[in-house]
Parts: C-alpha cells; sequence; structure tokens
C-alpha cells in the first residue's frame, strides 16, 4: 500500500475532476467517518452541521449519496433519517434505496451457528464493556469500551471461538468491533455497486471516505472506478487519500457543496 496523500492539498486536481464530472456519487461510512467515533457506540450520533451539509447537497442537480455502515439498517436510520439516500447496513448485507425499498442480501446457504453466538455472548460476559449485538444474519463484539490492557486478549480470545467454524463464516477485524458474518454474504463493496449500477455512468465520478477495515474493499472498488478514495484517520489503507478526523469529512463536503454547483 502507497503512503497516503492529504485530501486538501489535491483539491486543485479534484476541483478539475469535479468540473469534468457529469454526477456526483458520495458514498459515506458511517461511525469515525460522520458520526465521532464514542466508546460506547449507541450513544454516537451525527452531528447536526453534517445533516445539513449532505441534505443542501442532495438538493443539488446530478448529487447522489449513499451512507454505508456495518450498524443494522433500522439502527443506521435511525441515527440519519436523510431521504433521497441510499442506505447499507451490517456492511452491504441490507439495503435500502432512494425509494425505500429494503432488500436483504444475506447469503441463504449458511447461517450463523447457534453455539458460536452463545460462545461469543460468554467471552463478552467475562470483559466489562464489551457487547455483543446481533443483525440481521450477522453480530457485532463491540470493544472499545474494554480496558485498552484487556483489549489483546478480547480479541485473541475471539479468533480462538471463531476458528473451529471457518470457513463456513468470516472475521473482519474493526476499528471498534468484530464482525462475524457468515462467508459469501455482501460486503461493503457490492452494496456499492448495487447503488452505481442503475445511475452511475463513465462520466460519473465517485467519492468515497471511510475508516475502518470494512470500508478497504470500497476504497479498492472505487479506485478502480477511477474515483476519489478517502481513508478518516487511517495510516495505512487502500485508499489513495487521507483526512484526519469526521470533523474534517464534513469540512470537505462543505467544500464540495459549494465546489459543485460552481462548476454546473
Amino acid at each position: 500500500m502507497a503512503s497516503l496523500k492529504p485530501l486538501w492539498l489535491s483539491v486543485a486536481s479534484i476541483s478539475e475532476r469535479l468540473r469534468r464530472a457529469g454526477s456526483l456519487h458520495l458514498g459515506l461510512d458511517f461511525d469515525g467517518t460522520l458520526a465521532p467515533l464514542d466508546l460506547d457506540p449507541r450513544r454516537a450520533a451525527l452531528p447536526q452541521r453534517t445533516r445539513q451539509t449532505i441534505e443542501r447537497l442532495l438538493r443539488h442537480p446530478d448529487v447522489h449519496v449513499a451512507i454505508l455502515s456495518g450498524r443494522s439498517l433500522d439502527d443506521l436510520w435511525q441515527r440519519t433519517g436523510i431521504g433521497g439516500v441510499f442506505y447499507a447496513g451490517c456492511s452491504g448485507l441490507e439495503t435500502r434505496d432512494e425509494q425505500g425499498r429494503v432488500e436483504n442480501h444475506a447469503s441463504t446457504a449458511v447461517t450463523m451457528p447457534a453455539p458460536l453466538l452463545r460462545e461469543l455472548q460468554g467471552w463478552c460476559d467475562r470483559f466489562p464493556g464489551a457487547r455483543l449485538e446481533q443483525q440481521v444474519n450477522s453480530c457485532t463484539l463491540f470493544f472499545s469500551g474494554v480496558a485498552p490492557s484487556l483489549q489483546p486478549a478480547f480479541g485473541a480470545g475471539v479468533r480462538r471461538r471463531v476458528n473451529p467454524h471457518l470457513p463456513n463464516v468470516c472475521l473482519v477485524h474493526g476499528r471498534t468491533g468484530f464482525e462475524v458474518r457468515p462467508a459469501g454474504g455482501w460486503d461493503k463493496a457490492m452494496a456499492l455497486e448495487r447503488w452505481l449500477e442503475p445511475q452511475a455512468t463513465p462520466a460519473s465520478l465517485v467519492v468515497f471516505f471511510g475508516d475502518d477495515t470494512r470500508d478497504e474493499p470500497v476504497h479498492e472498488a472505487v479506485r478502480k472506478r477511477g474515483g476519489v478514495a478517502v481513508a478518516v484517520g487511517r495510516l495505512v489503507s487502500r485508499a489513495e487519500f487521507v483526512l484526519p478526523s469526521p470533523d474534517e469529512v464534513t469540512w470537505f463536503l462543505e467544500w464540495l457543496d459549494r465546489e459543485w454547483p460552481a462548476h454546473r
């Protein structure tokens, strides 16, 4: 992976790409990208300033927005609730299009083993601050509330419990939790392609912001499309550019809100 370029040092070239683009497709992760990370993920909230910026962007011609998250679709919608946006929850296992149509993309061949879920719940119970959240056909073990000195032991125990169930399930280590899901289901990159397929053209510019391990396939897919892939708060990534924090993401969205209509 090459060194990431500071996004703000590349605004001149991105402005030129906006000028040539026929449409703008903005993909956004939620936790750690739009909303600051919280030790308790249940407290995470979309800042009002960020919400208003997204709503303004949606009012511009030829601007489309998707929010892709590891959260369940219902949870994601409750925390955002912005109409006219494509949503992907459970890292792509479920989607809600701009018209509100919901689809479940979980693999029908493999389900989460009930004994594994019981083991993982029992492991979380041994670590104060850990929490298991079951989703449509997956689960997330949040460890951000666990004492930092205990997090390596917690992660090692999660891996030991998941290993006997491989390759029927897969384990993804995120910034705030471990996601366990059936193998063969959708991921965020597949959800992104579903969103882009009916409306993006070769002249479309795709821009994606994501901070987590689960966003890496999306960064790769966006770069293959010739888009702008931006890692948030990461030192190593398949993205091309980097921003340090969710605040900077909001500032860049505000820049796009001014820059896009200037080129129309």
